[in-house]
C-alpha cells in the first residue's frame, strides 16, 4: 500500500511497496507497447479512424507510468538515504538460487525473479539460514557449508499471501465450527453429526420445540422419542457452552425465546 513517510517504514514495507510498483509499472509499460504497434498497424492498413480510438488507452498507460514512477522516487531515495538495504530474489525456476541481486552474473536478461521483499533489511546470515542450498555461492561465498546442505524454507511473497489467505480461512472455518465439549465430532440421535455452530443452535431450537409438540400429542406414545430429543438438546447446549466458555444456564436463556417462537410459529396449532 502507499506508503506516506519513508522514513518511518521498514525496508520490508518500502520494498514491497516498490515491487507493486514496479509490476504496475511493467503492465502498464506492456500495454503501451502493445496498443502502439496496433496503431500503427491500424494507420498501415489505411484504418487510422480505428487507431484513434486507441489513443486514450495509451495516454491512460502512459500516465500510470508516470504516477508509478512518481511513488517510487521518494522510496529509492530513502533506501539512498539509509545507505541501502540487504535484499534478496529468488530464481522463478525448478531449483532457482536466493541471489543478493538480480545482477548476479551466474543469471541472465531472460531470468524471472521473485523479490523476497519479506527479507529485506534482514541480516544476511538469516537469509542464508533460510535460503539453505538454494542459496547462490556466488552471491554468499561465506555461506556455511552445512548450512548450504541443508533444504530452502524460502517462500515467494506471493506463496506467503497464500498462506495467509489460507490460515485466515481455516480460522473463519473454526469460527463457525462446532464440536462436543472433549473436542470429537459433536453425534446427536435426531440430527446425526453437527459440524457448524448454526446448525447446532437450530437444532436445539427444533429439539425443544418438537419435543413439546409430540408431548402435547401423546407423552406417553413419544415417551422415548421425546427423550431423544431432549437429549440431542442438552448435547448440544453442552457443547455451545464450551466452545463460548459460558454457563449452560446463561445460554439456555439466551435460546428460549427462539424455542418459543418457534413453538407459536409451527406447532402450536397443531394436533
Amino acid at each position: 500500500m502507499p506508503i506516506d513517510d519513508p522514513t518511518t517504514a521498514t525496508p520490508s514495507e518500502i520494498d514491497e511497496e516498490l515491487a507493486r510498483l514496479g509490476i504496475e509499472h511493467a503492465k502498464a509499460t506492456d500495454a503501451v507497447n502493445g496498443l502502439t504497434a496496433r496503431v500503427q498497424r491500424l494507420v498501415n492498413d489505411g484504418m487510422a479512424e480505428y487507431a484513434t480510438e486507441l489513443r486514450p488507452r495509451i495516454e491512460q498507460a502512459r500516465q500510470t507510468i508516470a504516477e508509478c514512477e512518481a511513488a517510487a522516487r521518494p522510496l529509492d531515495t530513502e533506501f539512498e538515504r539509509r545507505g541501502g538495504w540487504t535484499r534478496a530474489w529468488l530464481v522463478l525456476n525448478t531449483g532457482g538460487h536466493v541471489h543478493r541481486t538480480m545482477q548476479c552474473r551466474t543469471c541472465f536478461p531472460s531470468t524471472r525473479f521473485a523479490w523476497l521483499t519479506q527479507l529485506s533489511g534482514h541480516d544476511e546470515t538469516e537469509i542464508v539460514e533460510q535460503a539453505g542450498k538454494a542459496a547462490c555461492t556466488e552471491c554468499y561465498p561465506s555461506a556455511p557449508v552445512d548450512v548450504r546442505n541443508r533444504p530452502s524454507r524460502i517462500k515467494t511473497p506471493e506463496q506467503l499471501a497464500r498462506e495467509a489467505e489460507k490460515a485466515e480461512r481455516a480460522k473463519a472455518k473454526a469460527a463457525k465450527a462446532i464440536t462436543a465439549p472433549d473436542g470429537t465430532p459433536l453425534r446427536t440421535k435426531q440430527y446425526g453429526q453437527i459440524d457448524t455452530e448454526f446448525t447446532a443452535r437450530r437444532s436445539y431450537v427444533d429439539a425443544l420445540s418438537y419435543a413439546r409438540r409430540l408431548t402435547k400429542r401423546n407423552v406417553a406414545f413419544h415417551r422415548d422419542t421425546i427423550a431423544e430429543y431432549h437429549e440431542d438438546a442438552q448435547l448440544i447446549l453442552a457443547a455451545l457452552a464450551a466452545k463460548h466458555g459460558r454457563t449452560e444456564d446463561d445460554l439456555r436463556a439466551e435460546l428460549a425465546p427462539k424455542v418459543e417462537a418457534k413453538w407459536n410459529r409451527e406447532h402450536r396449532n397443531w394436533d
